[in-house]
């Protein structure tokens, strides 16, 4: 049997690519969707998978533009990723999954857990982009860096990635210089969310697992952001991993797998 079945849905107008964990959780009926981060792909969710199917259903997910879902060739909203997930979930009959994502993942799957309040039983953000402002790079930039992403081998990739990330496994390192020349350029297309992240969270019912890193090492969610959300959402669960950034599982896999699973065992029963 192979480590994942793939499969593809067609979902908002597009079709979106998936791999599904074969463990002895697939038949549980307790189902964990997994979405990665922007310019990765649903495969590097492969580590936690591997802990988790055999007590859940693990569902890892292409998002719109990269890995082998369709890269759309005209305008969308800034909500069209929460339509996506929303459209996966029912054409796969999942029943109130739980979600979990990084960065791009987390933020559209907290924007569907708002926009679709009865989806969802929980969701599990890794360092979503709890700011107010972003900058917005030069449209020739962006383009600069999908050229140089279509021209560069995939040794080269990898090794530009094990430079910064030498403890990384070789299969995080294939995966991560792999999915940068599956990215599609139609990705410069996308329209990054503009609603305030507080307001989101106002309208999310369900239980929040919430992970970060340290702001210095390039982490999003700030020390101020975690206490404005406790806040609004006085049950967040909060897990703060010092030494690492924006990559919280990557760098730092063993204390992320540990609260993934507490988190689930708890939501789940």
């Amino acid at each position: 049997m192979s480590e994942w079945h793939e499969g593809d849905v067609l979902t908002n107008g597009i079709r979106i690519h998936y791999y599904r964990a074969q463990g002895k959780g697939v038949d549980s009926g307790k189902s964990v969707v997994l979405c990665h981060g922007n310019s990765d792909q649903g495969r590097q969710y492969g580590p936690l998978a591997r802990e988790l199917r055999d007590d859940y259903d693990v569902i890892m997910v292409d998002a719109r533009y990269h890995g082998y879902s369709e890269a759309p060739r005209w305008g969308e909203d800034p909500d069209s990723m929460a339509h996506d997930l929303a459209g996966l979930i029912d054409a796969l009959k999942l029943d109130r999954p739980v979600a979990g994502g990084h960065s791009m993942g987390a933020g559209y799957i907290f924007r569907a857990a708002a926009l679709y309040p009865d989806m969802l039983r929980a969701i599990m953000l890794e360092d979503p982009g709890w700011r107010d402002h972003f900058p917005q790079r030069p449209l020739e930039q962006r383009l600069a860096e999908m050229e140089r992403y279509r021209t560069a081998t995939i040794e080269e990739l990898r090794a530009e990635w094990q430079a910064k990330h030498p403890h990384w496994t070789d299969e995080m390192l294939d995966l991560m210089a792999e999915t940068k020349k599956l990215m599609s350029p139609e990705s410069i297309r996308r329209q990054w969310g503009s609603v305030d992240w507080r307001e989101t969270l106002r309208q999310v019912r369900c239980p929040i697992l919430l992970f970060t890193g340290d702001v210095a090492l390039g982490g999003l969610v700030t020390e101020d952001a975690v206490q404005t959300a406790r806040e609004i959402a006085p049950t967040l669960e909060h897990v703060h991993t010092p030494g690492v950034g924006h990559l919280i599982r990557y760098d730092s896999p063993e204390p992320y797998t540990s609260a993934t699973k507490a988190f689930l065992s708890r939501i789940f029963g």
